[in-house]
């Protein structure tokens, strides 16, 4: 029992070593994507909505660039990373703080999801104009929860107070947020700065996502509702003017410069809409797509697979020390492998030994097992040969660990 409760800890161990291995070399690479993300969407993009939204995609590969082979292959990407490379390997609270800081960033964003979810499961459900919408007493404005179960939350004070033609218009614009798949994009996010919490810029740019993404929102409900840019201003002014006047602080709407700043540019941005070409949005959202899509070919394509089986066999002393054998073709000739068993054929081995000059009266004969990146595998099995058991063929069974549960599921992650 403790001998397999050992085990799994070990097997643990290895999951920790190589995803903080791989996730830190992703955090730094968050960094330098950020920064191209961030001059884009302030220079090129900066009057391109539907581009500049876009332009966030591209954290969806970056928890995938791990693996890597650039990593190995490239000189000074080994100069680079293999600081972390060998700090995650040598020293258990490093990967075990990088695991801590992700588990603890989970929990506080599904926190704050299941208060959304309690907030909601505590309103009453309305029909309003046709549509299905959960309606609350407090003051705030209107959003849409739920991945698969869409529902459309209004304050009572806009249900009570908006046209028909308002309320189509509000349903109409959070609607639009899940049909562009917003919610997702949201979710992913999330998802995203757990894994790279390293990176406290990405939690920080977590508002100009959704700025980017509200404001090509706004461009296609207009678009798609018929109404002027004009109409749809005074609706939003309208809102936010119910809503500060329902607060409680009527003060706080505007209290915060950065607050006001981001209303204003809002604001501005439905000001200076005009009517854009279905077919050019369409194809900017498809290359968007294919870009990302070819991405992650590319990413997979120069990575090392999931695991690679590993057929040498080795020749441990009982010092611990390799042994190395020049003719791997008389070694594997006098060795044969089968499922349960070890059939070593000993004259073989000592005309080997013999001819490489190898002097041990005992060892060990390593075999199977896998890796899944340079330094960093699982599984294995050895025997143990004693010399001085003669000149025929020996027969030892073994334990196959390269069929434990644990490992099969290490070798598939």
């Amino acid at each position: 029992m403790l001998e397999t409760g050992r085990r799994i800890l070990q097997d643990l161990d290895c999951f920790v070593v190589y995803y903080s291995i791989q996730l830190g070399r992703c955090v730094l690479f968050s960094f330098a994507a950020l920064a191209v993300v961030l001059l884009l969407r302030y220079t090129c993009f900066k009057n391109r909505l539907f581009l500049k939204g876009m332009c966030w995609a591209v954290f969806l590969v970056i928890p995938f660039v791990g693996r890597l082979k650039l990593f190995y292959q490239s000189p000074w990407m080994v100069r680079l990373f293999w600081w972390w490379n060998h700090a995650c390997m040598k020293y258990a609270w490093v990967r075990y703080s990088y695991l801590a800081g992700m588990l603890v960033t989970a929990v506080v964003i599904l926190i704050r999801r299941r208060r959304v979810k309690n907030f909601v499961s505590n309103m009453k459900k309305r029909n309003l104009n046709g549509h299905e919408v959960w309606v609350g007493d407090f003051s705030f404005t209107p959003f849409t929860t739920g991945l698969i179960h869409n529902r459309v939350v209004l304050p009572r004070v806009m249900a009570d107070n908006f046209l028909p033609e308002e309320l189509q218009l509000v349903y109409l614009h959070e609607r639009t947020h899940v049909r562009l798949g917003h919610l997702w994009l949201y979710f992913l996010w999330d998802i995203g700065r757990s894994l790279l919490w390293i990176n406290p810029f990405l939690t920080l740019c977590t508002k100009l996502v959704q700025q980017d993404l509200e404001d090509i929102c706004d461009q296609v409900t207009i678009q798609k509702s018929g109404r002027s840019a004009y109409a749809y201003g005074r609706l939003l002014l309208k809102s936010m003017s119910l809503l500060r006047a329902e607060s409680l602080n009527p003060g706080v709407a505007f209290a915060e410069i950065r607050e006001y700043r981001t209303t204003k540019k809002r604001f501005t941005r439905i000001a200076a809409f005009r009517p854009y070409k279905k077919k050019r949005a369409f194809a900017i959202c498809a290359g968007g797509i294919v870009a990302v899509l070819g991405l992650f070919c590319l990413i997979f394509q120069n990575s090392y697979p999931n695991y690679t089986e590993h057929k040498e066999i080795m020749i441990l002393s009982e010092a611990n020390e390799f042994v190395e054998v020049g003719d791997k073709a008389a070694l594997t000739r006098a060795i044969d492998i089968g499922k349960k068993e070890v059939k070593v054929d000993q004259k073989a081995m000592n005309q080997i030994f013999e001819e490489e000059e190898i002097h041990l009266d005992s060892y060990f004969i390593l075999f199977g097992g896998f890796i899944k990146m340079p330094g960093i595998g699982g599984g294995g099995n050895a025997v143990y040969i004693d010399r001085k058991q003669g000149d025929g063929l020996l027969r030892i069974s073994y334990q196959n660990n390269d069929t434990r549960f644990m490992t099969l599921f290490f070798k598939w992650i």
